[in-house]
């Protein structure tokens, strides 16, 4: 039985969309024949409704045991363990998004900051995962790679943030480099040097696995509803960020977002005028 390779982007608590996708891997895996190799990009926290079902699942394995996970750590798996470890050291976005997760958990901002054994365990999961899977001709990762570093000297903060310093690289990498980190629209991007996994499933509703089967290259996706909540949340974030204070106008957006009387489209057009 040969190997197919199908590559997840970032989840970010989309439990529904994760369900529905490996349910397609699956399928499409037994149609060739196949056992699955499933390589997680990372980001499975943050964002969406249910951080905790989605690391409860990955825990949990594959259904068929021919298959296998493989797990990688994304920047926001990186930022939850610090939060659950540490307790301090975060930018204040990503206490917000915490703050927001641990929802799934049952939990506030008080009883988080005691010694959950959920949340414990499920950080300890996260910390121990790698940063990179190399089968000899693809790299897997979360967010690139430096371009002109050999694979085994990329830096850690590299791999989890890197963003235009490897997107814009045109040029060839010791390995075609699979990754999610950066939203690149509802389809995934293939290029001779990377392929783009990130379809932004929190706010598309589109979670996308890349099928490696060989030389062919192909994808599967599960397509839901947007999580307007977190898009939203994600348009306060930017604001926090750069320092911007709401205006009536992009508040109206939002609000009209929610309730679904305007798209995606024109929440972003209101909100940047």
């Amino acid at each position: 039985m040969h190997t197919v390779t199908y590559a997840i982007g970032d989840i970010h608590g989309r439990l529904d969309l994760l369900e529905d996708l490996l349910g397609k891997v699956e399928s499409d895996a037994e149609t060739r024949g196949a056992r699955a190799k499933i390589v997680f990009t990372g980001d499975y926290v943050d964002r969406g409704a249910d951080s905790r079902g989605v690391i409860q699942r990955l825990m949990a394995g594959p259904k068929r045991s021919q298959d296998e996970y493989v797990c990688l750590r994304g920047n926001h798996d990186d930022l939850f363990v610090r939060a659950v470890t540490l307790g301090h050291g975060l930018p204040d976005w990503a206490w917000i998004l915490y703050w927001h997760t641990v929802v799934s958990y049952g939990l506030n901002r008080e009883s988080a900051r005691s010694l959950d054994p959920t949340l414990s365990r499920h950080a300890e999961f996260l910390a121990a995962l790698p940063l990179t899977h190399d089968d000899g001709t693809h790299l897997f990762v979360h967010a690139g790679i430096r371009p002109g570093i050999a694979v085994e000297l990329q830096a850690e903060q590299d791999l989890l943030w890197i963003r235009h310093e490897f997107l814009d690289h045109d040029g060839l990498l010791p390995r075609r480099v699979v990754h999610g980190h950066t939203i690149i629209g509802d389809l995934p991007v293939f290029t001779a040097n990377r392929i783009s996994i990130d379809t932004g499933a929190f706010q598309s509703g589109i979670l996308t696995a890349a099928v490696i089967d060989g030389s062919e290259a192909s994808f599967l996706q599960a397509v839901g509803e947007p999580d307007r909540s977190a898009v939203v949340r994600e348009f306060e974030l930017r604001a926090i960020v750069h320092g911007r204070v709401m205006s009536s106008a992009a508040l109206q957006a939002q609000s009209d977002y929610l309730e679904g009387r305007i798209g995606l489209a024109e929440l972003q057009q209101l909100s940047d005028e």
